[in-house]
């Protein structure tokens, strides 16, 4: 069982997270995603009581929003000193589109990870690190990228217009320098 202090970290750390997701979501149709859970330390069970909390209902009685991001599917990442601990999450409205073990697996391929468990909705990874050749932190950034990767392929990830970045505001933009 985790430490009590360590585990309302995580869930504090997961809800900003979820608020986070779910304002991307709300703007920009972003629908699945991948970041990093800094407070689980590569921890299991803490990563997933910050999915817990990103994926928590808000209450509207409290002061500071926290989760609501239930309705995205994302890979939470954590590295400690001695593994990385990755845990996906997709919601029952998009497993036709993403299954969550699939996910996974094609993501610790990158590193040679090891597949705890999962199913449609949610999957667990973890890649032990040995502190000669292996090391979580390492293999946090790599795995990153091949989540990424993996939804681009899926076209679950939206890709950069690249219209919009040199945009430059003509007179007709109302726009006074």
């Amino acid at each position: 069982m985790a430490d009590s202090k360590k585990l309302k970290a995580a869930v504090k750390e997961g809800g900003k997270k979820g608020v986070e997701l779910a304002g991307c979501a709300d703007m920009g149709g972003l629908e699945f995603f991948t970041t990093q859970i800094e407070s689980a330390e590569g921890d299991l069970e803490l990563l997933v009581a910050a999915m817990d909390g990103a994926n928590k209902e808000p209450d509207p009685n409290e002061e500071e929003a926290k989760g609501g991001s239930g309705m995205v599917g994302k890979m939470f990442l954590s590295s400690g000193d001695k593994q990385l601990a990755l845990l996906a999450y997709v919601p029952d409205s998009k497993t036709d589109k993403c299954n969550a073990s699939e996910w996974m697996k094609a993501v610790l391929a990158s590193c040679n990870g090891e597949f705890v468990e999962g199913d449609a909705k949610s999957a667990k990874g973890r890649i032990a690190g040995d502190g000669e050749t292996r090391f979580p932190l390492k293999d946090k950034d790599t795995c990153q990228a091949a989540s990424v990767s993996w939804l681009k392929e899926k076209g679950l990830f939206p890709q950069a217009d690249g219209d919009d970045d040199d945009w430059v505001p003509d007179d007709d933009a109302g726009i006074e320098w």
